[in-house]
This record gives structure tokens, C-alpha cells and sequence, in this order.
């Protein structure tokens, strides 16, 4: 019975795997659509944060970063970091991006509950992060050289540790949703209405999937190591 229940774990991990990379295929899909539109500001991404943030009375380093789509806000040294594409584009896909990254900025400038406790998650994941192998060699020591139990109590707590990388990504989606809300309100602010709203809608609601496809693979996989686990503890 464990192992049939660590065999339906495995085909959800591959199932939620497909979602995430579904969801990846339409992020890349709409915003090939929609950086061939202008949008009707007529102005580069990063005239819009700068635009924002003057409107908004608000401080950000703006900054101009490598890579597709990696564009993100950094509450550290409150840097809004535009792709090139995007800091130069002035397309409504480009449009859409920068002001969800503004609306991380404003979240922060608000001292928004749910980004500071992302915040403090993703730090405790990165600390942990480190001693997740070492923990697991620990485990296996133990089981074999000294005590029997010790080493499932060593496993239990790698379990725990990587529970954390799932709590981040639960947490992760109030704050995504909430930033695109507000980007969605900036642009209305300045005039984006219609057809180039639905736009930067598509564009939005196709990135927050992935963030729900993330939590669902996390989710998965935590659910495939307790089985696991169950099954090794099940004399």
C-alpha cells in the first residue's frame, strides 16, 4: 500500500511537471504576441518605471539586466532590474512586466505583509539550502553505523527543511497576484484601456500560472518524499 502510494506521487511530480511547463509555453506565447503591439503611452519600459515611480513618490534604482524575461524587483536595495528588451521596448508586453515589477516596488514601499514574510521564507530556504546533503549523508550514517531510528530522525528533519521551499512557494502567490493587480491599476491610471488592457491582462494571468504550476510541483514532490519516508519507516 506505501509503495502504491509513492507510485501515485510519482505520476503527480509528472503530471504537475507538464502543467509547469504548459505554463512556461504560454508566458512565452503572449508576450511574443503582445511585444509586437505598441502600447498607446508610446514611451520605453523604462520611462514607465521612471513615469511610476515619479507618480507614485516613489525611490527605485532602475537598472538594466541580461536575459529574457528576467526582469525583477529587489527589496534589498530597492532596484528595479528591466530587461533589455523590455527597457527599451514600448510595446504593451514590455508595458505589462515592468509595471508588475513596479508593483512589487510599491508593495515594498508599503511594507506589504505578505512580500516581507516571502522575504524572510526565502532567506530561511537559502540558509537551509546548504544543509540539505549534508543532513541526508548524516542520516544515512547514522542508520548504518550507530543507532537504528537516528536516521530517519535525520530524514524527518530533511523533510522539514524541504518543506520550506513549498511554504515559499504558497507565499510567493498572494504576492504575484496582488503585484499584477496593481500593475494593472498603474496603467489604467495613465490611460491604458481596451483591447491594449486585455493585453497586458494575457500577458499577466499567463506569468501568474507559473507561479501556481511552481507550487504544485513543490507541492508533488514534498508528497512523494513522505511516501517515501513511510515507506522506510514502515517497520
Amino acid at each position: 500500500m506505501e509503495f502504491l502510494g509513492y507510485y501515485v506521487c510519482g505520476i503527480l511530480v509528472l503530471v504537475t511537471i507538464f502543467i509547469a511547463l504548459g505554463a512556461q509555453a504560454k508566458v512565452h506565447s503572449a508576450y511574443n504576441k503582445y511585444k509586437k503591439e505598441v502600447s498607446p503611452l508610446d514611451i520605453t519600459g523604462a520611462d514607465l518605471a521612471r513615469k511610476l515611480a515619479e507618480q507614485n513618490h516613489i525611490s527605485i534604482n532602475l537598472r538594466s539586466c541580461s536575459g529574457q524575461l528576467s526582469d525583477h524587483y529587489d527589496p534589498r536595495d530597492k532596484s528595479l532590474n528591466i530587461s533589455q528588451e523590455n527597457f527599451n521596448s514600448k510595446s504593451v508586453a514590455a508595458h505589462a512586466i515592468v509595471a508588475h515589477e513596479f508593483g512589487h516596488a510599491l508593495q515594498d514601499a508599503e511594507n506589504y505583509a505578505p512580500l516581507k514574510v516571502r522575504q524572510a521564507t526565502v532567506k530561511i530556504a537559502n540558509a537551509m539550502s546548504t544543509m540539505l546533503v549534508p543532513m541526508i549523508i548524516l542520516g544515512l550514517l547514522f542508520e548504518l553505523f550507530l543507532f537504528a531510528g537516528v536516521g530517519n530522525v535525520l530524514i524527518y528533519i530533511y523533510i522539514g527543511l524541504y518543506s520550506v521551499s513549498f511554504v515559499v512557494s504558497l507565499v510567493t502567490l498572494p504576492v504575484e497576484f496582488n503585484a499584477s493587480r496593481r500593475a494593472k491599476e498603474c496603467l489604467t491610471s495613465l490611460g491604458v484601456t481596451g483591447q491594449d488592457q486585455d493585453g497586458v491582462s494575457d500577458v499577466l494571468n499567463a506569468a501568474a500560472w507559473t507561479y501556481v504550476a511552481s507550487m504544485l510541483v513543490s507541492l508533488a514532490y514534498l508528497l512523494r518524499l513522505l511516501a517515501l519516508l513511510r515507506i522506510f519507516s514502515r517497520d
